[in-house]
């Protein structure tokens, strides 16, 4: 039962049931010399509780924490193609030209949370957005509730 979970034919994690009573017609040593029948009952009953408390599960997602590096003048771009992706934005740090000949060369870094998903392949993308100009890391951060089944 937990194979298959209630949410599409993904594996259910992190349960945990506890038997209170079983009751049988032979008592316990009938339910001992036939454990395959106490395995089957725990499964039928575990699988119709889940199918009739979906709204008590969610499907999990593999989260990555990215930073990335743009010049300023494109950070528009890159926060639009962040939130298309279905990315969280935490700071946008906007630098200010110091010491640089032009604003033109002053870049600006994000930090932003991005389904792991959305991200595959991004490096190709900014570079397109950014005229080869970003850079980003990534780093796994977690499993977050999914919106999308």
């Amino acid at each position: 039962a937990l194979m298959r979970g209630p949410i599409g034919a993904y594996q259910f994690q992190n349960a945990r049931c506890h038997v209170i009573d079983v009751e049988s017609e032979g008592g316990l040593p009938y339910l001992t010399s036939l454990p395959g029948a106490l395995r089957a009952a725990a499964s039928s009953v575990l699988s119709s509780t889940l199918s009739e408390n979906k709204s008590c599960c969610s499907m999990l997602e593999p989260t990555m924490r990215v930073e990335i590096t743009a010049p300023t003048d494109m950070v528009g771009v890159v926060l639009s193609d962040l939130t298309s992706r279905r990315g969280s934005v935490g700071e946008v740090f906007m630098g200010d030209g110091v010491g640089q000949s032009s604003s033109m060369n002053s870049k600006a870094l994000v930090h932003a949370e991005v389904p792991l998903i959305e991200i595959l392949g991004y490096a190709n993308t900014l570079r397109s957005l950014t005229g080869g100009e970003g850079t980003f890391s990534a780093e796994y951060v977690g499993h977050t509730p999914c919106d999308e089944v």
